[in-house]
């Protein structure tokens, strides 16, 4: 008989789907949490990061592992480094960004679950080497994730 709630699971150290072209590895995804949340680890290389955009769907916090992030909300700037926290709640406009000369390493939770689909099909279109602005475009207004520059 299948439980309508989640059963507990481990994540080993080092494991987890990785989208190495994307920098993410899923450690839990919506149908191991009954759909509540999706668990990421992710990095940025050397003073690199996301555009503005704004999620639909989803809350995001993210922990710094490893670095540290820079979290643009339209003309102001928050950072905060290792061991350091941001909630960014959905429908407010966000990027991210490595400020550092050296990797920095983040773990992400996205509430609810779901948003691992849209790596998923970033990365199905790398690897068919269908993935051009449109397509991103396209796979992200899906998702309810739209870029704002």
């Amino acid at each position: 008989m299948k439980s309508d709630y989640p059963q507990p699971i481990v994540v080993p150290p080092g494991s987890g789907k990785e989208l190495k072209f994307l920098g993410v590895t899923h450690k839990f995804i919506d149908h191991q949490t009954n759909g509540a949340f999706y668990l990421f680890e992710f990095e940025f290389d050397p003073e690199s990061g996301n555009r503005l955009h704004v999620h639909s769907y989803e809350d995001e916090i993210v922990y710094v592992l490893e670095g540290a992030v820079e979290i643009r909300l339209d003309n102001q700037k928050l950072q905060t480094g290792a061991g350091g926290i941001a909630n960014l709640p959905k429908k407010i406009p966000h990027s991210l960004y490595n400020p550092l000369k050296t990797r920095s390493r983040y773990l992400a939770l996205a509430i609810p679950g779901g948003m691992e689909r849209f790596f998923d099909d970033l990365s199905a279109a790398k690897e068919n080497s269908t993935l051009d602005d449109v397509t991103h475009r396209k796979i992200s207004r899906k998702y309810g994730i739209e870029w704002l520059e």
